[in-house]
């Protein structure tokens, strides 16, 4: 989403993952702090919030296009059977439906259930997982290269 942009969560799920330069400046619906004049001098009423449809990538796995080269987010549909779920490096998973065992490179492994998440070291390797499950993936995207 682009800076300045207004959005809430009323119902449903939503998954946000905000690159390490991104601030929150909290609008209401809150009992925290809401700084009025810092929102107003923020806010850009023109900024339509982004509704991603996830792209297939394998049988049950998807991932979301978006303009923030520092992350991937996938979305993986398990079955019973295991499967290596994309990305690489550090990633936090996020179980959103049913009961998920993944299992890293160093055969340890971590049972999710809906509403748990877990963050996975790059020297974790790669991540098998079974369900049945839905997850959330956030891991590093490919940074354009400086030269």
């Amino acid at each position: 989403m682009p800076a300045g942009g207004l959005h809430a969560y009323l119902r449903g799920t939503g998954i946000e993952v905000l690159a390490n330069s991104d601030n929150v400046v909290r609008a209401g619906l809150t009992s925290k702090h809401v700084d009025v004049r810092e929102l107003v001098k923020l806010l850009d009423p023109a900024v339509a919030v982004p509704v991603l449809v996830p792209r297939p990538i394998t049988d049950g796995i998807s991932s979301f296009d978006t303009t923030a080269p520092e992350f991937r987010l996938y979305l993986a549909d398990l079955g019973g059977h295991a499967v290596i779920l994309p990305g690489a490096g550090p990633r936090i998973v996020l179980c959103v439906d049913g009961t998920a065992l993944l299992r890293g490179e160093s055969d340890q492994t971590v049972k999710l259930a809906r509403g748990e998440s877990c963050f996975v070291s790059a020297a974790d390797g790669p991540l098998r997982a079974a369900g049945p499950a839905r997850l959330f993936l956030a891991a590093p995207g490919a940074l354009p290269s400086s030269g």
